[in-house]
């Protein structure tokens, strides 16, 4: 759900242009995008917990509009938020040892190098010296894995790089909430300073490399995060798109998943079977979609005022209950 804000400008001009050229270039955008990835990461979860092969072929079968046989990738990586489909390739190499999804994962570290700077940090996009926290949750848990599995410590380094500017230069002074971004000319912290997502993002990167390098001063902040959080919470577990102090008491499913999960990966989740299904209760409809996701940003400080089903908030969902003991 992409830049779902029916009543904003962008919509207005995005679909006056793909009327225009006659193509469905917001179609594809959504695609080729971090959602449809964290989808097959919470199939593939799905998979490994209960052994059932047949959702790993779908997976696969997915996988064949995005990766040929030979490795190749068929689709253009233009966005740092692709780097969770390396991430994809990595699990299913892991699971099949086939060498093209290695060799997938591979290009798409490949791709990601061309937006790294000089400084070491990687740009959201490309020629834009701003660093959004966003970076941290899509890239971080790719690099992660591809140094373990393709062997490369530098990958690791980079992952570690981020995190730490990230503890350093991209959270408020006092309970420490991620900010939007910042501007790596000016030094200036920009965005909203409780937005859930944010937080949500700064998260799942420094859970991953927490968990696998061992180092206490990154665990140590995982449990800082916690006790902040569970101080923030509304009283059915859940965590609305604004933390703190604000009229909207419902909840973001997108945010309040990426919290989870990232204390589940990192092992200091504490939620009970009973606890995770009255989550599900006030996210989770008929039919099984998870719901009340909030749309990604268009841009700093436009955040979308709409809800809905995400592929993101289902396939976190998916990994979250594949982790529960059983």
């Amino acid at each position: 759900m992409s830049f779902n804000d029916d009543e904003s400008l962008y919509a207005l001009l995005a679909g006056l242009k793909k009327r225009m050229l006659a193509k469905r270039t917001s179609h594809a955008y959504a695609y080729y995008n971090f959602p449809l990835a964290f989808l097959l990461l919470g199939l593939l979860d799905h998979s490994s917990a209960t052994g059932d092969g047949n959702v790993l072929k779908r997976v696969e079968h997915k996988c064949k509009e995005l990766l040929d046989e030979s490795g190749e990738l068929k689709f253009s990586v233009d966005k740092l938020d692709q780097a969770t489909f390396g991430l994809v390739f990595l699990r299913l190499y892991k699971l099949t040892r086939k060498d093209s999804y290695l060799a997938g994962a591979r290009d798409v570290h490949k791709k990601m190098q061309a937006f790294k700077g000089n400084d070491g940090l990687y740009r959201y996009r490309s020629g834009i010296d701003v660093f959004f926290i966003d970076a941290v949750g899509l890239l971080c848990p790719f690099l992660v894995q591809y140094a373990k599995i393709a062997g490369d410590p530098s990958a690791m380094l980079d992952a570690k790089v981020q995190v730490e500017f990230a503890l350093d230069r991209c959270v408020a002074p006092g309970d420490g909430l991620a900010v939007h971004a910042y501007d790596l000319e000016r030094k200036q912290l920009l965005g909203s300073v409780n937005w859930a997502r944010g937080t949500g993002w700064l998260l799942l990167g420094l859970s991953e490399v927490a968990r696998e390098s061992g180092d206490p001063t990154l665990t140590s902040a995982m449990r800082r995060y916690e006790s902040i959080l569970r101080d923030l919470r509304e009283p059915y577990g859940f965590w609305p798109q604004f933390l703190g102090h604000t009229n909207d008491r419902q909840i973001d499913s997108s945010s309040t998943l990426m919290f989870l999960h990232a204390f589940q990966r990192c092992g200091t989740l504490d939620m009970d079977a009973a606890a995770i299904a009255a989550l599900a209760a006030v996210c989770v409809d008929r039919v099984g979609r998870v719901v009340q996701a909030t749309g990604d940003t268009i841009y700093i400080n436009k955040y979308s005022r709409m809800k809905g089903p995400s592929e993101l908030s289902q396939g976190l969902m998916l990994s979250l209950f594949a982790g529960m003991p059983r």
